[in-house]
């Protein structure tokens, strides 16, 4: 039994599938994902995208002397408005589940829509690319029309 200290090196993490490059959200993930309540002055955001981060614990609760978990997972999510061009993103913790096909990670809380009124959050601009707008015909059966 090897009792080597991790160095900081060691304990970076490679990128995960979906880490550095934001994903579909997958269906299954929105099926139960409740939807924002949409006020006067508000407009509804549709969540479109994700990105998977694991992030693992110190040195200390790797080596045993400390308690606490040895790998943190969270899972950012891109929410955009209606026509892609102006977005806004979440951070939710996540659960993980080991299966007979690998790890599956499931956002906590994750809302399937969100409430932006520009005054708490304020959304940023960004071109509208074919990924939103796909995720956006197939997640939320929202047609985009993309000027050429």
């Amino acid at each position: 039994m090897s009792t080597k200290q991790p160095d900081a090196q060691d304990r970076n993490a490679s990128p995960l599938d979906r880490e550095t490059n934001p994903q579909q959200i997958p269906t299954e993930w929105l099926q139960n994902a409740p939807r924002a309540t949409i006020d006067d002055g508000e407009t509804e955001y549709y969540a479109v995208l994700a990105t998977i981060e694991r992030t693992l614990a110190n040195a200390d609760v790797l080596a045993g002397h400390r308690d606490g978990r040895g790998e943190e997972w969270t899972v950012h999510v891109l929410y955009v408005r209606a026509d892609g061009a102006r977005r806004v993103s979440r951070t939710y913790d996540a659960s993980v589940t080991e299966t007979s096909d690998g790890l599956k990670v499931t956002p906590k809380g994750l809302m399937g829509s969100i409430a932006v009124d520009g005054e708490h959050v304020t959304p940023h601009s960004a071109p509208v690319t074919e990924e939103i707008v796909d995720a956006l015909d197939e997640l939320h059966d929202i047609d985009v029309e993309v000027d050429a």
